[in-house]
């Protein structure tokens, strides 16, 4: 906890910055999120002196979660195209322990069943050494499943489907970080993977991993990582930047070639009030020959998408994607309940938005993909609910440049 706060004992502060400099570093403690609630308490000594206490409430380091999620790309998919079929979902239990020995380290694991098997343990230790700058971690991840997309017609992906499991998918990483300072975290990873297809997939779509059934490579990453903003959960105020290089294939591997820049930058700033404005920016170049289709991902997937293209997939080596959101906070209360101790304090906010997107995605062979190679552009409104610091909430309605409008159902942070 003293590595987070930006006093310490001994400290000289002038009078008239003590309030906003506590309050300051109570945001720091709740940003561990290990605490559902922190206090601060001053004692004065003397004229010119005084005792400091936090006083915190300790989440339940224990966080047991139940997975039940879609094997779709999105709610909207799974609900409209795939007809809410039961049997495309997955069930399964994620197990983490926070604070492990008491120094913010975290163990755990998953185990998912269903439409997709995934499984995976990891450990994070932030820090080795005295100083509280140091830190690694180890991870495991083992996927398959009946299932996979194995081309894209017209931005639409096609599956193909068998008993016998078409694709198998093993990773193993070791990470290392530096954190000089509050804000700043340096970041590399090295992880090996093997990948394999059967038979009949490959001869599906041949390009899939480029005229191979299986490719072995080594990747390594380099990430730096900067955030100042308030209240990392959902900012209100400050800048969050992630700067990726990656090189898959490391030279003595030969299966995988590929270098990669990508970038995130979000900027938050309160206006007035209760109103405030988020800029979102992702983009990623990939310098690559031949890339083959299980690499050719841009927009669709996961949190890569422009707001109301939710029903498309657009492939391609390059992309920008920058979001604009102007929102107001509706809510901002911390509920308390007296029945489970570990959740005695829920902080609950929800906000009213307006938005506009735009994005493009650039690929050398666009096919019969009518998406590629053009700005695309989309704006709605919507309600984000943001409950603790687990349960984010998007209800959004949107309008896209194709004359297309529908409510779209997220649950990541955007």
């Amino acid at each position: 906890m003293l590595r987070e706060l930006n006093i310490a004992p001994g400290d000289q502060i002038q009078k008239d910055e003590i309030d906003e400099l506590l309050h300051f570093n109570k945001r720091r403690l709740l940003n561990m999120q290990l605490f559902s609630q922190v206090d601060f308490t001053m004692c004065h000594d003397a004229n010119d002196t005084i005792d400091l206490q936090f006083n915190v409430s300790e989440i339940f380091f224990w966080i047991p979660k139940p997975v039940f999620s879609l094997a779709d790309r999105n709610f909207n998919v799974w609900w409209y195209e795939q007809n809410n079929r039961l049997d495309r979902t997955n069930i399964g239990l994620e197990l983490t322990r926070l604070n492990f020995r008491g120094r913010n380290e975290r163990i755990g694991g998953t185990v998912q069943v269903g439409y997709n098997k995934f499984f995976d343990v990891f450990y994070k230790i932030p820090y080795v050494d005295k100083n509280l700058k140091h830190g690694i971690g180890l991870s495991a991840t083992y996927q398959t499943g009946r299932e996979i997309n194995f081309k894209t017609d017209s931005n639409k992906i096609k599956f193909f489907r068998r008993d016998e499991y078409p694709y198998r998918n093993f990773q193993t990483e070791f990470t290392y970080t530096y954190r000089p300072a509050y804000a700043w975290i340096h970041e590399v990873n090295l992880n090996y993977n093997y990948l394999s297809i059967t038979e009949e997939l490959f001869n599906k779509n041949p390009d899939f991993f480029h005229g191979k059934k299986k490719l072995n490579f080594f990747e390594l990453k380099y990430t730096l990582r900067f955030n100042n903003t308030d209240v990392r959960v959902y900012p209100i105020h400050g800048l969050e930047t992630k700067f990726q290089v990656s090189k898959k294939g490391l030279g003595f591997d030969k299966d995988v070639n590929q270098f990669i820049l990508y970038n995130e930058t979000s900027f938050y700033k309160r206006l007035i009030n209760n109103l405030s404005m988020a800029l979102h920016f992702k983009g990623r170049i990939m310098f690559a020959k031949n890339l083959p289709y299980y690499f050719n991902r841009a927009l669709g997937f996961k949190n890569q998408y422009v707001r109301g293209y939710e029903y498309f997939v657009i492939d391609g080596s390059h992309y920008a994607l920058l979001r604009a959101d102007l929102r107001y906070k509706l809510i901002d209360k911390t509920i308390y309940q007296p029945f489970i101790k570990f959740m005695k304090y829920i902080p609950t906010r929800v906000y009213f938005k307006m938005y506009d997107d735009l994005g493009y995605v650039y690929s050398r062979n666009p096919g019969n993909s009518f998406l590629n190679n053009k700005w695309l552009n989309a704006y709605g409104a919507g309600v984000d609910i943001v409950i603790s610091y687990y349960l984010k909430l998007r209800l959004e309605y949107s309008f896209n440049h194709l004359g297309q409008n529908d409510l779209f159902l997220h649950s990541t942070k955007e």
